[in-house]
């Protein structure tokens, strides 16, 4: 991303900053109502929600290595979703560390370097093509916006179509010259992993389930804190917040993500203490919660420590890793241990 966008994107989250400063801040009393006022269901479907999620990712890396003739089990494919996880969101550099770390404990499952090149890839591919699905139908749903959005996604679709139709290789050398390094590894990838029909439309389901799932966790903390609100603005929220902590490259989010969320909240009718009360529950399940969990994911993937540990403590991890994927809404079409 160019230095000079990337100063543009962070002017206009101080602005935005500012903007909700000035307007004032949440009233703190009102704040600890809504907090001491929740759904103890709601707040346990959120909590499921988010574990689903994780677990849904974690079935998509698993089915790409098994693709492409790599072992891997239910149990560590999920210890190594959350482990990366809290990796890429607690460093400097986060996103290089956590590939660098999938990468080894990839490579020590004999993995080979191809094959890993590749799931890494194809599941960021995926998950970013489900992303992009979901923030289309957020802003095709937004009324003030829907006419010209749905006009530029036309416009987009037109040229895309008639360019493939009538000047393909015109289309393919622009995108050769404008995305060399992406589309090369793309290729490299789809050489190293030989995927049917059925593998790609299940990957495509595992990645939209796995956001799906996480918005779900969004509307249950709302629900819980007693926010009636549409789904539409859920889902708009969730975007935008996605999105902004995402392009400005900032570990987790924090603070973009927060107060993305929040305006989204604000806008759509929310007090200020609700909306306060929403985003940190929220960020408290899906971000340190998260957070908490793959850093003891770390620590077990540890050979000296795993060793210590022996196997009595391993059957609870276990159980419970098998109890949540199994209740995965793509579980009936996963590979099973061997």
């Amino acid at each position: 991303m160019p230095r000079w966008v990337r100063w543009a994107l962070g002017g206009a989250a101080v602005g935005l900053v500012l903007s909700v400063v000035k307007s004032g801040l949440p009233d703190p009393d009102e704040i600890w109502r809504a907090m001491t006022g929740l759904n103890a269901g709601w707040l346990g479907v959120a909590v499921l929600a988010q574990i689903l999620s994780m677990g849904t990712f974690a079935r998509l890396i698993r089915r790409l290595l098994m693709l492409g003739g790599a072992h891997l089990t239910v149990s560590r494919a999920v210890a190594l979703t959350y482990a990366r996880n809290a990796v890429s969101n607690s460093l400097p550099a986060g996103q290089v560390v956590g590939i660098a770390y999938a990468t080894r404990q990839f490579a020590r499952l004999g993995a080979a370097k191809p094959l890993i090149a590749a799931t890494l890839v194809l599941s960021g591919v995926y998950s970013t093509a489900a992303f992009v699905v979901l923030g289309t139908v957020a802003v095709l749903g937004e009324p003030a916006i829907r006419p010209v959005a749905a006009g530029v996604l036309a416009l987009v679709v037109v040229v895309v179509v008639v360019l493939a139709r009538f000047r393909p290789k015109g289309l393919a050398g622009w995108l050769d010259r404008r995305f060399p390094k992406v589309l090369e590894q793309v290729r490299a990838a789809r050489h190293a992993v030989t995927m049917e029909r059925r593998d790609r439309l299940m990957l495509a389901g595992l990645a939209l389930a796995n956001w799906l799932l996480d918005v779900a966790c969004l509307a249950a903390v709302c629900a819980a804190a007693g926010v009636h609100i549409g789904p539409h603005t859920v889902l708009l929220g969730y975007v935008a917040a996605k999105a902004a902590a995402v392009l400005l490259l900032i570990p987790g989010g924090l603070g973009i993500a927060e107060i993305g969320l929040a305006a989204t909240l604000i806008g759509g009718g929310v007090t200020g203490g609700a909306a306060a009360a929403v985003v940190l529950l929220y960020r408290l399940i899906s971000y340190w919660g998260v957070l908490v969990a793959g850093w003891a994911a770390w620590l077990l993937l540890l050979d000296g420590l795993r060793a210590r540990l022996g196997a009595g403590g391993h059957w609870f991890w276990d159980a419970f890793v098998r109890w949540s994927m199994a209740l995965s809404p793509c579980a009936p079409y996963a590979y099973r241990d061997r």
